[in-house]
């Protein structure tokens, strides 16, 4: 018999095993790059056959995925990975990502960029309890300019667990568009976020003989994770502090 199910139990047994190890061994290999103080990497490391992770702080972002279209018929123009950069963020709320690229879209052009990647946590005893997502972009005449994100807890796709959403429409001037921040009911050791970024001038202008002035662009989106203990650790601190109150009581 070729097939494993005929080979006795202890082969089948190593067989299995070996397969295991094989598969462990290759995820061991995976490359990943650190981060800080407003590192960068390119985009196009980040995906493909031999893909980056990137660790940032006491978070792992991983799992990077990049697709784009556009209605201009000009491939051209077309965006790609190469031109998106993705460096470090630390600030008041945490560590994160801030990802720069070049996305206009002017007159009746809809342009629309879909990024996704997973964040998990390296220290084990903070959990992510709530996400932040900014962006910079600016919006003229019936122009665009929107980023919106699902967030799940078991892949792409699956345990959705929080959707954010920032647009600025006919701004005249770039301006930072605020933030919208997501508070998850029971924190996550890893989550998978799958955006959606999206620039359009005015799809539905009809032209009198002169080019449409509407104008959309985003040019930077940040996101950050804010942590909290998991809740066995503050249990166990919780208890060693009774216990130290206790033994000075006696003492």
């Amino acid at each position: 018999m070729n097939s494993i199910e005929g080979y006795p139990c202890k082969l089948r047994v190593i067989v299995f095993s070996t397969i295991l190890l094989g598969i462990a061994a290759t995820s061991s290999w995976a490359q990943v790059t650190n981060l800080s103080g407003g590192g960068s990497i390119n985009f196009s490391a980040l995906v493909g056959t031999n893909a980056t992770s990137v660790q940032i702080g006491d978070k792992l972002f991983s799992n990077f995925g990049f697709s784009y279209v556009d209605t201009d018929g000009n491939m051209g123009d077309d965006l790609v990975a190469s031109d998106l950069v993705l460096s470090a963020l630390s600030n008041q709320v945490g560590f994160g990502v801030t990802i720069q690229l070049p996305l206009v879209a002017t007159g009746t052009t809809i342009k629309d960029v879909t990024l996704m990647f997973s964040a998990a946590v390296t220290n084990s005893n903070m959990l992510i309890s709530d996400v932040h997502l900014s962006f910079t972009g600016s919006a003229s005449g019936n122009g665009l300019a929107e980023v919106s994100e699902s967030i799940f807890t078991n892949g792409f796709g699956t345990g959705n667990i929080a959707n954010l959403n920032l647009s600025e429409a006919g701004a005249t001037a770039p301006l930072q568009t605020g933030q919208s921040t997501a508070i998850f009911s029971n924190a996550q050791s890893k989550i998978w976020i799958e955006k959606d970024i999206f620039v359009s001038g005015n799809p539905d202008d009809v032209s009198d003989g002169n080019p449409p002035s509407d104008f959309a662009a985003i040019t930077i989106i940040n996101q950050t994770f804010s942590q909290i203990p998991e809740p066995s650790t503050i249990v166990l601190s919780l208890a060693g502090m009774v216990s130290f109150l206790f033994v000075r009581r006696r003492k």
